[in-house]
């Protein structure tokens, strides 16, 4: 059996968020080895550097692909993502080796008066702004009210708080884990119904990545894995891979537990809100992935394949700023 290390390296991107996902992890690890030293190795990402609106952005990962290669190339022993932002194929080598408790995995919406997510979007008024950067968000608000307007929502989250705050736009629509891990308790949200407003695959759960052979890391992070997550996320990420589901596709998935296990819903929508497929299946946890699939599969003979098709042949809908 491989002796566990007695120094970690944990690569993360620079935000405030990624940063505090990082602590968590590392925090994880030292209450059960002391002993542990655990530096954080700090990485520029694409998604940081650039400030257009994703879907202009070629190329995946984000967030995510800069992460990896400190791991991949030896210098960070684990890199440690928000599980939503990695791409369906990791980098060459990597496996995630623990997926520790989930937080909370639906959206919440930031201004429009006070109530429910869904009371506080049918109380704007025609042509009100909503802030979001995300096209699966985009699709959703536009099904709901198509005479809202949707702008481009770049920036960290106490940013996009700031902006809400300013008047920039009516409301914005942001993920309840990153608010929550934050501790930005002074903000009234009012939360939106997963199972309808369906989240994005994997969301409010982390991911820890390192190379295949590292046995020890195995170890050391299988403790600290949380099951029910780690088959919500496998699950949900089987779903997208097979959807083939980038920035550009406005798709969602969530699983959560059910009497045989898990109980999985998935969307797939148009970026203009005027078309959406949902569907759901449930099973044993040991066959998450295989659900994921499944789901996903039902979805495309459901017409999910035409609508993909007429998705990808888009150009990148035109997002105003706020």
């Amino acid at each position: 059996m491989s002796q566990l290390p007695d120094r970690l390296v944990i690569a993360s991107r620079g935000s405030k968020l990624a940063l505090r996902q990082a602590h968590t992890v590392a925090d994880l690890v030292t209450a059960r080895h002391p002993d542990l030293h655990v530096e954080i190795r700090e990485v520029s990402t694409k998604g940081d550097r650039d400030s257009r609106p994703f879907t202009e952005i070629t190329g995946k990962g984000l967030f995510t692909s800069e992460v990896e290669r400190e791991v991949a190339e030896g210098r960070a022993d684990v890199a440690v993502h928000s599980a939503k932002d990695l791409t369906a194929e990791l980098a060459p080598g990597c496996t995630i080796v623990g997926v520790p408790e989930r937080v909370a995995p639906h959206d919440v919406v930031v201004g429009g008066g006070s109530g429910s997510g869904m009371d506080r979007l049918g109380s704007l008024s025609s042509g009100a702004t909503v802030g979001t950067s995300s096209m699966r968000r985009r699709a959703l608000l536009l099904e709901l009210r198509s005479d809202l307007k949707v702008v481009e929502f770049r920036g960290n989250i106490d940013t996009r708080l700031e902006k809400v705050a300013r008047g920039d736009v009516a409301a914005a629509i942001l993920a309840a884990a990153g608010i929550d891990r934050l501790g930005r308790d002074d903000v009234d949200v009012g939360p939106l119904d997963p199972e309808r407003w369906v989240p994005a695959p994997a969301q409010g759960a982390l991911a820890v990545e390192a190379l295949e052979e590292r046995d020890d890391l195995r170890r050391l992070f299988g403790a600290l894995d949380d099951a029910g997550a780690r088959a919500q996320v496998e699950a949900e990420r089987a779903f997208a891979a097979r959807l083939e589901g980038g920035c550009s596709i406005p798709l969602g998935c969530l699983a959560f537990p059910g009497p045989a296990g898990l109980i999985v819903t998935g969307y797939l929508g148009h970026p203009d809100g005027f078309q959406s497929i949902r569907d759901r299946i449930s099973g044993g946890m040991s066959e998450a992935a295989s659900l994921g699939r499944e789901l996903a599969e039902a979805i495309l003979s459901s017409g999910g394949d035409e609508l993909l098709e007429e998705v990808r042949a888009l150009d990148a809908p035109e997002v105003a700023e706020p």
